[in-house]
């Protein structure tokens, strides 16, 4: 009986051995981290609001993209950043999801093929605002634009009629040069235009001539080197078809 002692005790500690191995061996399963991906935003009223410091962004859009992502189990990051360096972090993959306009010719090709999701996000005005002969606005064909921003070939046709393009980091930089009198037009979106003028002062638009140019639409756009382009584009699609969505910015259920 001594002698077997030994065998016993090899046994029962290779039979601990192996219901540990076991245990350890389901615990990645068991706690494994939820995917996250990276949401570059810049300054777009009122979807998209990036703070004045540039620390902290979101807004109703963000907030909507979380919960599309959500119910995949995909957590989202908000990434403050301008358009110009959007478009960089997203060729580079650093970023690995933002909304734009399918005809930027900044988002680089040779980087591979970024993929825009089929459904629209929502559909945007291009519009020229001017101020009207009274107000004190140079006179010199300058034009407000977003640094980066090809306004779907809009920005070439201003240069090709001799406008003079000053170019501003983001969206609330354009307004405020325009609306501080310091360009005599700016080329915009109107919703995000409108909603931050009227949040300035009401009054504001009065004081302005706008001539409509184009409808725009603007798409979910996923890096071509994000490595979770598929499950991206999966969730969004899965949500655009459950609500039946033409625009997903305007397709926001009561309740999932």
């Amino acid at each position: 009986m001594q002698a077997r002692t030994p065998l016993l005790a090899v046994f029962v500690k290779l039979r601990c051995a192996l219901v540990l191995a076991i245990l350890f061996a389901a615990l990645p399963c068991a706690a494994s981290a939820p995917l996250r991906i990276k949401m570059g935003l810049h300054n777009f009223p009122p979807d998209f609001i990036v703070s004045s410091d540039g620390q902290s962004c979101g807004g109703p859009g963000f907030e909507l993209t979380r919960r599309i992502f959500a119910m995949q189990q995909i957590e989202v990051e908000a990434v403050c950043v301008t358009p110009a360096r959007m478009y960089l972090l997203l060729d580079s993959g650093e970023l690995d999801l933002s909304i734009n306009i399918k005809s930027t010719k900044a988002l680089a090709p040779q980087q591979g093929q970024h993929l825009f999701v089929a459904t629209p996000y929502s559909e945007l005005q291009l519009v020229m605002y001017s101020h009207k002969n009274r107000g004190q606005a140079p006179r010199d064909n300058s034009v407000a634009l977003i640094r980066g921003f090809d306004y779907q070939g809009q920005r070439a046709k201003l240069l090709e009629r001799g406008f003079i393009p000053v170019d501003l980091p983001d969206a609330i930089s354009a307004s405020d040069l325009f609306l501080h009198q310091r360009s005599q037009h700016l080329l915009t979106y109107d919703g995000p235009f409108r909603a931050y003028a009227k949040a300035k002062d009401a009054s504001i638009l009065k004081n302005l001539e706008r001539k409509a140019i184009s409808a725009i639409d603007t798409f979910y756009v996923l890096s071509a080197r994000s490595p979770h382009q598929s499950q991206m584009q999966q969730a969004i699609v899965s949500y655009a078809k459950k609500h039946q969505c033409s625009y997903i910015k305007a397709c926001v259920p009561e309740s999932e």
